[in-house]
């Protein structure tokens, strides 16, 4: 069930973000009105508003859809997906997501995913939100380290980590080519496309600042086996700034299917042109314990997709 509330802003409200003026106005934490605006859930005029830092102005009529969770709507178990556990204590659980799983329940999907398999592990997670205990998301065909909030608070205190850019979070993947330096820096805006709003694109200013840092491990032939390091993390964020830089990720069905790099060079290896999933991992995530707010830090290593993936390359090199 989904309740509306309506908002107005008065002259003594001016200049405030977004965030904190919902945050104020709802009775609810900074972190949990940002997932409401990165939700669309709040809008101006019929419009959803989707950045955190918007400033409100006196007289604008916003309003917040909030949804209610009740029995029909709820998460059902799964108990067939298996979890690959890193770490687990009372407050988080830090996995590795295996790829072809999506992480929560929405079009197109039905029971199985990983938030699915989470509610199986853990039973009911006694808190209410539209995604119970997800802080950050991976693609559906992305591997790698997420983390996991068993309570409330622990929730509040990584996203509020996540807003502010404290949780380190490190990524592997395989591009096609060699890049013309060994490390730099990706700097652009990005967007939903108008064409087609399931695909982002690169902006001059619309959308949200995009950051990725990255840096060369290892040139596999015609291929190269990067680090990148989100300093902010948009949708795709990743696979969208190496597509940009003419470098997309292999096999990234998306931003990269019509690469002439594959064309050219995936004809030498069945496995590389059949590999039909972005080579992209959650190598590493770094954050600090919500409890004991010590810094904790866990590493992934290379599914064995990607390892084989790699030995491709090297081998037609």
């Amino acid at each position: 069930m989904t309740i509306d509330i309506t908002l107005n802003v008065n002259g003594d409200e001016k200049k405030l973000r977004l965030d904190t003026y919902i945050a104020k106005k709802c009775n609810i934490s900074r972190s949990k009105a940002q997932r409401l605006i990165q939700d669309e859930r709040v809008t101006l005029l019929g419009t959803p508003i989707i950045n955190n830092d918007h400033i409100v102005k006196p007289g604008e009529e916003y309003i917040v859809h909030l949804v209610q969770p009740d029995i029909s709507t709820s998460i059902e178990p799964n108990y067939n997906i298996k979890l690959d556990i890193i770490y687990e204590d009372g407050d988080i659980i830090v996995l590795s997501k295996q790829s072809r799983l999506t992480v929560h329940p929405g079009a197109g999907t039905n029971n199985d995913t990983l938030l699915n398999a989470v509610i199986a592990h853990l039973g009911k997670i006694p808190y209410i939100n539209t995604r119970p205990g997800i802080v950050h998301r991976l693609d559906k065909d992305t591997s790698g380290l997420m983390v996991i909030a068993k309570n409330e608070q622990s929730h509040s205190f990584l996203s509020e980590l996540l807003s502010n850019r404290k949780i380190k979070r490190e990524y592997l993947a395989v591009i096609w080519g060699a890049l013309p330096n060994l490390q730099g820096t990706v700097k652009t805006h990005i967007a939903p496309k108008r064409s087609n709003k399931e695909m982002m694109c690169v902006t001059k200013t619309a959308g949200k600042l995009a950051i990725t840092h990255y840096s060369v491990k290892k040139i596999i032939g015609q291929a190269s086996l990067v680090k990148c390091t989100l300093e902010t993390g948009r949708t795709h964020q990743i696979r969208v700034h190496m597509s940009h830089i003419g470098h997309s990720v292999v096999g990234d069905q998306v931003y990269g299917k019509n690469s002439s790099k594959s064309e050219k060079h995936a004809k030498n290896s069945d496995f590389i042109r059949n590999f039909n999933r972005q080579a992209l991992h959650a190598h590493t995530l770094g954050l600090y314990h919500p409890k004991s707010k010590e810094y904790i830090e866990f590493v992934s290593d290379l599914p064995q997709d990607m390892q084989v993936l790699i030995g491709e390359f090297e081998n037609i090199s």
